[in-house]
């Protein structure tokens, strides 16, 4: 892997740049091209439109023409001798013939006789949005595609469009010059690529392929400015888009001439130069491959061994044989690693035989065998001096003896460890008149097993640390419910409380000098039986009380009883 990174990665990274370098260098050297195509493309564009504005600026306050429009025909033959008189729209259309395809003027003058290029203005041109648009406008010039349906061969043309009016702004028509299609779509075709005319809203108003003419392309007008263009989606097929920004004398200034260009067109060679680089680069990593292969096998096929070795160890196998021999590093790594297995399995019993000791011992303490007989013996008196309060305690005391007899170390039932609370808190009622107790259970404890006496050392703590130097009523509540994967065991009291520091002097105490079975003791209890991510949670109060969550695996606890 070490010599994969420092020679492969390397020839890895080298022929990425190199692919990215190409690949921008490329697409530099066809932008380029593309717009000195459009910019060339954008000037003639410029002189066709700058013609027929000229010719439009000189029909605007051409007065014969107004009068022409505007006179009141008494027969057709009048309107002929008046037209044959009047030639200089067919000298614009002879002067501009390349720029100019043809003329038209739309008067609403109900007498003048239509020739092609005077036209009567019907309806339906009246309800053309680029004639409500002109006479809105009020003599601006409008760019637009207009449609010639009443042409033998109706057709799409770019034209231009403006309401002709005087200085008096008296209306004499509706001036139409369609552009010469011809002229613009041999133009068009000098591009390397499909091109074409569009407006601000994406309309294609001109183009050398007729079927997108008409057609709205949802393109970031934008983006076709920036140095490189920007790739586009059309058709199910990918294409770089390039476009220069068209300005037109008139109204509606935005217009743009954009060339789209086939992506793989444009990526032909760097595809070519990435495939060589990939070559290269595969070769160089089997070449790679085949030689760390080589170089490790025989090192490699020792180290599986012992790691092989080392994992069964980590599962407990100690007395493992790890067949490996040689004086090098990987040698003498398994003859450490067979007398690591040995001090582990070692130690490992000498902990085991500790925490037995010290779980016996900690258990010898809840065993006074030899006070249950004398306490028989007590109930018994009572019973005879009709004493029932004293023959009630001595009786409940024999009990909590005779469980602690019977527990010999192994996992009871919550409802056993609950029998001996009750007892034990039914004796305290006789010494405090005024403790109460409740034991609620939330979950379900049918064959849940616990170590014995790990409630009991708590409630115990309760009455005599918490309970019994309070004054007034005093009450102790256990809880039991589940939490998660955890088995929670509240036993919570309003006694007196204590501080922070007392509880972690008591937490900390040694055992040898801590007589009693409390916390400390019921602590370490759990973590030696259970593990140290179990114990107790304790919180308390001065004056307020204190609450100790005994906290146990509960899926462990519902397993078999098996001996501490």
């Amino acid at each position: 892997m070490s010599f994969i990174v420092v020679s492969f990665i390397p020839i890895l990274i080298l022929g990425t740049v190199t692919i990215i370098h190409f690949r921008d260098f490329a697409l530099s050297s066809s932008a380029k091209e593309i717009y000195n195509e459009l910019n060339l493309a954008k000037l003639k564009i410029m002189e066709m439109t700058n013609e027929a504005v000229s010719i439009a600026n000189k029909l605007m306050i051409d007065q014969r023409l107004k009068e022409l429009l505007l006179y009141k025909y008494t027969s057709p033959l009048e309107a002929y001798l008046r037209y044959s008189q009047y030639k200089d729209i067919e000298n614009y259309k002879t002067l501009y013939a390349k720029a100019i395809y043809r003329i038209r003027i739309y008067s609403e003058n109900p007498t003048i006789l239509e020739n092609g290029v005077f036209c009567k203005t019907k309806k339906e041109i009246e309800q053309e949005e680029w004639y409500k648009l002109a006479v809105q406008l009020n003599g601006f010039i409008i760019w637009d595609l207009i449609y010639q349906k009443e042409d033998i061969y109706p057709d799409y043309y770019f034209s231009l469009i403006r309401l002709l009016r005087d200085v008096y702004n008296e209306k004499f028509g509706v001036l139409v010059i369609n552009l010469n299609k011809l002229e613009m779509k041999d133009l068009l075709n000098h591009t390397s690529y499909e091109t074409f005319l569009v407006n601000s809203d994406g309309v294609v108003l001109f183009s050398n392929r007729e079927d997108l003419i008409g057609k709205t392309f949802n393109i970031d007008l934008q983006r076709i400015l920036s140095e490189k263009g920007y790739t586009y989606e059309f058709n199910n097929k990918k294409y770089r888009v390039f476009g220069v920004y068209l300005p037109l004398t008139g109204y509606n200034k935005d217009f743009y001439l954009i060339s789209i260009v086939p992506l793989e067109v444009i990526m032909k060679e760097p595809k070519r130069m990435q495939d060589f680089a990939i070559t290269i680069i595969f070769i160089a990593f089997i070449s790679s491959m085949v030689f760390a292969g080589i170089f490790s096998r025989s090192m490699g096929r020792r180290i599986a061994i012992l790691n092989k070795a080392v994992n069964e160890i980590s599962h407990g196998n100690w007395d493992l044989n790890i067949p490996l021999q040689g004086k090098d590093e990987i040698g003498e790594l398994s003859e450490n690693v067979k007398m690591m297995a040995r001090n582990i399995k070692n130690l490992n019993e000498l902990i085991i035989k500790q925490k037995d000791m010290k779980f016996k011992t900690l258990m010898e303490q809840l065993n006074p065998h030899f006070l249950f007989n004398t306490l028989e013996t007590i109930h018994m008196i009572a019973v005879c001096n009709d004493q029932k309060e004293i023959a009630d305690v001595a009786l409940r005391l024999g009990k909590i003896l005779r469980r602690s007899l019977e527990a010999k170390g192994k996992p009871v039932s919550i409802e056993w460890e609950l029998d001996l609370i009750r007892n034990y808190l039914e004796i305290q009622k006789y010494r405090f008149k005024d403790l109460d107790y409740k034991i609620e259970i939330f979950t379900d404890i049918r064959e849940v097993y616990i170590l014995p006496f790990l409630i009991q050392p708590i409630v115990e703590n309760s009455v005599v640390h918490g309970i019994e130097p309070k004054k007034g009523r005093g009450i102790i509540e256990i809880k039991i419910y589940r939490k998660e994967d955890y088995l929670v065991i509240s036993v919570e009291d309003n006694g007196v409380g204590m501080e922070n520091l007392e509880l972690e002097k008591i937490l900390n105490e040694d055992q040898e000098n801590y007589s009693k079975i409390g916390l400390k003791n019921t602590l370490e209890r759990i973590k030696l039986f259970y593990g140290n991510e179990y114990g107790l949670k304790i919180e308390t109060q001065k004056n307020v009380g204190t609450k100790v969550d005994i906290i146990l695996p509960y899926a462990t606890l519902r397993k078999e009883r098996v001996d501490v």
